[in-house]
């Protein structure tokens, strides 16, 4: 089996604790200096392994957009063409929102990496043009071609819209996690608020798209 480095170790070291930082305070607030003591690293470690702070802030986008890229629905849309039935089309729409709340809530991946993406989206500037070749523009296509062949008439504005009431209440979950948590008076979502959270969005999604409910 092979095993990391000691350069490969401080090398996600820095890039987990930038993305942590960035998560926290937004990347304008971030510096090399405390990214490298948050990492416990030597602050030449960042030059070695990234040639600056511009190159940091790259890899930290590039392993938030990539974690969020790793979704099975992907696969079951391009499986899908004009004959799929709406039964069919209706299990995918389940499992988007499913592979969602799983990717951000179950699967052990760091928070930051979804924090990061909100804070993304508060910027114009190239990081944010980063972000949206890598994912934005890669799931928008996607989702685009899901919705069109459940509606071929469904025109670009609504299909941001249907994206916007599938997704960002999943989203919302994590951008003001602390904030919904402590409402709640938890410290964690339970699979239970989870599930009911997917069963919620997906009979919405299935009513309005008259798509059968399961």
């Amino acid at each position: 089996m092979k095993t990391e480095s000691s350069s490969e170790i401080t090398k996600a070291a820095i890039i987990n604790a930038t993305g942590e930082l960035a998560a926290e305070m937004g990347f304008s607030s971030v510096s090399t200096r405390t990214a490298a003591q948050r990492a416990n690293a030597n602050i030449g470690s960042i030059h070695y392994h990234f040639g600056g702070k511009d190159g940091l802030f790259k890899a930290v986008v590039q392993e938030a957009v990539a974690g969020c890229m790793q979704m099975n629905y992907f696969e079951a849309i391009d499986r899908l063409d004009d004959h799929s039935d709406r039964e069919t089309l209706a299990r995918v729409l389940r499992l988007i929102v499913a592979d969602e709340i799983q990717n951000i809530f179950q699967s052990g991946r760091p928070q930051w990496q979804f924090r990061v993406i909100y804070q993304l989206m508060q910027r114009n500037d190239h990081l944010f043009d980063l972000a949206r070749e890598q994912m934005l523009e890669p799931e928008v296509a996607a989702m685009g071609r899901f919705f069109k062949l459940i509606d071929p008439a469904m025109d670009q504005n609504a299909i941001f819209l249907h994206i916007i009431l599938l997704k960002m209440p999943i989203y919302a979950h994590v951008d003001y996690i602390h904030a919904i948590q402590k409402m709640m008076g938890v410290d964690r979502y339970s699979a239970e608020y989870l599930k009911r959270m997917e069963d919620m969005l997906v009979t919405q999604a299935q009513r309005l798209l008259n798509l059968p409910e399961f």
